[in-house]
């Protein structure tokens, strides 16, 4: 059963003849939809251009849906595995803390 984007009235005559049971479990899938962010949305979260964003769907490094208002839907599952992809690591430098340290 697909409730999204119904109107109260379309919800109320397809859910008429459901069981206690049966609402639970449909209120629980939608309720349990993953979040999207549109590429505005996650260019200014991640402070870099829609263009950017862009690139990165087209080259495959960040999975995208295309939705029906031709717009991208990112989910947050593909922002996340991104985020392991890129992640930079950071080794301090021992010997300058050490400096800094002494000269303090």
């Amino acid at each position: 059963m697909n409730l999204v984007g119904k109107s109260r009235e379309q919800i109320e005559i397809a859910t008429k003849d459901l069981t206690r049971q049966e609402m639970i479990t449909e209120l629980y899938k939608l309720a349990c939809c993953e979040p999207y962010l549109r590429v505005a949305e996650l260019a200014a979260r991640r402070g870099m251009s829609k263009d950017k964003v862009k690139q990165l769907i087209h080259a495959g490094k960040l999975r995208a849906h295309l939705s029906t208002e031709n717009s991208y839907r990112i989910p947050l599952s593909s922002i996340q595995e991104w985020d392991r992809s890129t992640r930079l690591f950071f080794v301090p430098n021992k010997s300058n803390d050490t400096e800094q340290s002494k000269t303090t």
